[in-house]
């Protein structure tokens, strides 16, 4: 292959840390803060910069203080171009490109035209894709590998963690498997906001994920999700907490930190008037305990959810698990 000098150096690279970056309200710039703070830990970041609409068009904007950052530190841009739509993994817009092959052409045109020229390539985060797409998604992954290798430029995607063919069917894993060049196994959200209390990623769950991913993905591919952040469930709304600022919850509420031996991560639980909560959550040690994985299913590293969620000790555990 002849990639590109970026994606040269990203796939001579034997173990991968990448890093999500977004923002979660205008000028939030913690992400940016852990690339100039951690960068050297960081191998390539993904900018969660456009987003599919039901038209089969995209809108949104690539981060440019991110790639800034990151070329001074010699990281490797992706772009991410999903389908989330502010509230959920909108199925509809997918529908809209999967349908043709006109429209699927025209969705590969459109997403090269919007790569800046210093992006190593693309990463596809295209969630809730139905099983009656499932062969059409593999097409399209296809063309635009076509397109992307043409240019020297990577294809790397985000896939759910799965323990069976039944559980999103949408995703053919032999497939993808094939066509990209690094996949992120999406094992966090075990337990989501949407849905009832529990561990975010318990340590079986992501054991069984990866033992079913590794049957048709190629390990060397694979990068482990890992979630720095927890969830704080009660008769509210759910409340998403970042790793870093799990500490100051729990002393705020004089919560007093408990551990699942089952699920290997920790938990606590407080009162706010009459209203009970649940805050299940990854912390450093945890964490740490995940990164083993990769080592032991010799994958290619770790794709962390998001930067900017974590704390500096979490750095020296991946230097110590991953980097040496």
């Amino acid at each position: 292959m002849n990639w590109t000098p970026t994606a040269q150096r990203l796939m001579e690279n034997r173990m991968w840390v990448l890093g999500y970056v977004s923002e979660d309200y205008p000028g939030d710039l913690r992400a940016i803060d852990s690339i100039r703070q951690q960068g050297s830990h960081i191998d390539v970041y993904a900018d969660f910069a456009f987003q599919l609409q039901p038209s089969g068009y995209f809108t949104g904007q690539i981060n440019n203080l991110a790639i800034r950052e990151s070329l001074a530190r010699n990281i490797a841009p992706l772009i991410l171009f999903h389908n989330f739509n502010g509230t959920i993994f909108d199925p509809i817009p997918i529908r809209t490109i999967l349908s043709s092959a006109t429209s699927q052409k025209n969705c590969i045109q459109q997403m090269l035209n919007l790569l800046p020229s210093s992006a190593a390539g693309v990463h596809v985060d295209f969630e809730g894709v139905e099983a009656s797409y499932r062969i059409p998604f593999v097409t399209f992954l296809d063309s635009l590998r076509a397109a992307l290798h043409d240019r020297g430029l990577l294809l790397t995607i985000a896939i759910p963690a799965k323990r069976s063919e039944w559980e999103a069917p949408g995703y053919d894993f032999a497939g993808i498997g094939k066509l990209c060049d690094a996949i992120t196994l999406m094992t966090y959200d075990e337990h989501y906001a949407g849905g009832s209390p529990g561990p975010v990623a318990s340590l079986p769950w992501m054991n069984e994920a990866l033992d079913y991913a590794i049957r048709y993905l190629p390990q060397k591919k694979i990068l482990l999700g890992i979630p720095v952040y927890g969830y704080d469930w009660s008769n509210e709304a759910t409340q998403m907490v970042p790793m870093r600022d799990i500490p100051n919850l729990a002393a705020k509420t004089n919560a007093r930190m408990l551990w699942s031996d089952t699920a290997v991560e920790p938990y606590f639980y407080y009162w706010l008037g009459r209203a009970r909560h649940s805050v299940w959550f990854e912390n450093e040690i945890s964490a740490k305990i995940r990164l083993g994985f990769v080592k032991s299913y010799r994958l290619r590293g770790i794709a962390i959810w998001r930067l900017g969620y974590e704390t500096s000790r979490f750095w020296q555990g991946v230097t110590t698990k991953l980097k040496k």
